[in-house]
Parts: structure tokens; sequence; C-alpha cells
């Protein structure tokens, strides 16, 4: 499907009560190339930490380690890539064969396996996978657009439910994704989501809502040898039970996976598709215009602030922390590298 900028009348949208304007639709209009674009994952840096998002998106420096969940992260979103561009789980595996640790592609495998069982009679007409968009930031107190900022960021993909469009986006994640559980509560709270509804119409289309499709990371970890000096022997000369005389091979590994995804396959997959009312992306949008200027203002003075309650999350410290306590320099290329643009995930 062709992209296609569509354009309208700025038409005011009213809350429940019919009596106070909550959001205004503009023209949704190609921003301007020239200016900077704001993406949701630098805004959520931002909002976590300036200094980081100095480091990140204004020096353009990355750390030259890649964390183990953001490496995950990656391999599968590459398989789900591949399964929604072809409904073929063997294309989707095949997307796996890329430089990795064989014990993590073993999961990536038997996660994408129990994807397809699990998803692949569902009913989609996919319209666009993986699709980049700009859309202007308006003010949602005037319908203007910034003169700033524009807005950017990519789509997993785009599909048609019973003929609607709907906005599809994949997560990983280690936390309980069982309907009602707190995973699900806060995304009522996620801009991103209202993100995607104004990129989905930037390029054409009349989404009624985004699909979060969720995948767990299984609890289940590789059965390593017990090493000789921890080993304990019976009488007569067997190990015991808790204990390993060799690895568990990645093929077992994958197999064990599968085996407990085929018994709780809700435990591991869930969709659940999210609705955004007009007071919703009016909250989003005065959520995004007002860190916008914070931004701006904070790259205007060359001030960043620091903020050291997120100097360690999910038990992983940040890739800056050595600069900040002055114990890392980023010129250090042993360490970071200077990335060619600020979002790197963008061809725009």
């Amino acid at each position: 499907r062709a992209a296609r900028v569509r354009g309208y009348r700025a038409t005011p949208l009213f809350d429940a009560a019919g009596d106070v304007e909550v959001s205004t639709a503009i023209d949704i209009a190609p921003a301007k190339r020239h200016l900077p674009i704001i993406t949701n994952s630098a805004a959520k840096t931002f909002r976590r930490c300036a200094r980081e998002y100095q480091n990140s998106y204004v020096e353009r420096v990355r750390s030259v380690r890649v964390s183990d969940a953001l490496r995950f992260g990656t391999l599968i979103h590459l398989a789900l890539e591949a399964w929604w561009k072809t409904a073929n789980l063997e294309r989707a595996l095949a997307a796996l064969d890329v430089e990795s640790d064989p014990y993590e592609r073993a999961k990536a495998e038997a996660l994408i396996i129990g994807y397809d069982m699990r998803w692949c009679d569902e009913q989609y007409d996919v319209l666009a996978v993986e699709c980049e968009f700009t859309a202007p930031l308006i003010n949602p107190d005037t319908g203007r657009a910034s003169t700033a900022w524009s807005r950017g960021g990519k789509i997993d993909a785009i599909a048609r439910r019973n003929g609607l469009d709907v906005v599809i986006e994949h997560k990983t994640t280690s936390e309980d994704i069982g309907l009602g559980s707190d995973y699900w509560k806060r995304l009522t709270l996620d801009t991103q989501i209202s993100g995607y509804l104004v990129g989905a119409r930037a390029l054409g289309y009349e989404p009624q809502g985004v699909v979060y499709d969720v995948i767990r990371k299984p609890a289940l970890r590789p059965l390593m040898a017990t090493p000789v000096e921890a080993q304990k022997r019976k009488a007569d000369g067997s190990l015991y039970a808790n204990q390993r005389e060799e690895s568990e091979m990645p093929t077992q590994y994958r197999n064990r996976i599968l085996a407990d995804i085929g018994e709780r396959p809700s435990w591991y997959y869930q969709r659940c598709e999210i609705v955004r009312l007009a007071i919703d992306e009016h909250e989003a949008a005065v959520d995004l215009w007002q860190l916008a200027g914070q931004i701006r203002e904070s790259t205007r003075r060359g001030v960043f602030p620091r903020n050291p309650d997120a100097c360690v999350r999910y038990g992983r410290t940040c890739d800056y922390f050595g600069v900040c306590t002055r114990t890392e320099s980023l010129d250090d290329e042993s360490k970071f590298r200077r990335a060619d643009t600020a979002h790197e995930e963008l061809s725009l």
C-alpha cells in the first residue's frame, strides 16, 4: 500500500460532556525535514536523565557494550519482522541466523516457534512492516506546528482486522503479562501509543487502536555442568540430583522451553488492543510538547542535569555512569563510539 498524506480541516474534538474542547485535529502534512526529530526513545531518555540524553542524542556517543536485554530484544525483533512480512515460520527462524550466543538463539527460536503456533490462525491483513514516519509536533493549545521540532519514529507493523486499521507494536518483557497485571495498567499512561496513532495517520492510514503484541521471556535458564571443584558425589560415584556432569545442549534448552510454552502459552504470549480517546491523545500531546520545550531549553543553555535516581535500572548500571563519576571519558574508544546520526534506528 503506497503511503499517502491525508489533510483535513481543523476540527474541534470534545470530551464526553460535549462542552470542553480537549483536542484539535490538524492538517497532517509532512514535517519539515530540516527540523530535528524527537522520537519516543529520545523522549524516554530525557525523562529518565537529561545528562544521558545529552550524551546519547546531542553528543551522539553510544556505548560499545550492548546489554543482554537489548541484544535479545533485537534478535526477537528481526524474527518478528520477517514473520509479519511473510507469515512464514521458516523465514522468521532464518532471520535469527546472525552472530549470537547459541543459548540466546535457542531461546529465541523457541519463542518464535511458540509465537507461530499461538497466532498463526489470527486474521490480519498486513499493510506495512517497519514503516518510518515523520509528522509535525503540534502545540495542543493552538493546533500549530512547532518550528523547532518534528516528531518521528518507526512502527513495527500496520494491519487491517475486521475492516479496521490497527497499529501492531511488538514487545518483549520479563514482567507478568497476564490480563489485569500492572504491565497493562501502566499502558494507560504510555504516550508512545498515541505517538503511533499520529505516525500511522501521517502515513495515510486510519488506525482505530494499537495492538500490543507482547512476548514474555522465559524464566528457564540453560542447565550448565557443575564445576568440578563443586561436584559432590554419592557413594556409587554418581552426582547428586541438582548437579550435572555435562552442560545442556542449546537444542535441549530450546526443546525444554517449547515444552513449557505448550503447557502455558498465555504465560508467554498476550495481545491486547489499546484504544485512545480524544482526551488521552490530548494529554499525550501536552506531555510531549512540554518535554520538547524542556529539551530545547536545556540545549539552548547547554545544561543537562544529572539524575542519580536513574544510574541503576533493572539491575544494570547506566552506560555513562563512569563518565558522570569522572572515572571514564566519552573519548575512550574502547568503551564508546560516536554515532553518525542521533537516531540510528531511522533512515529519515
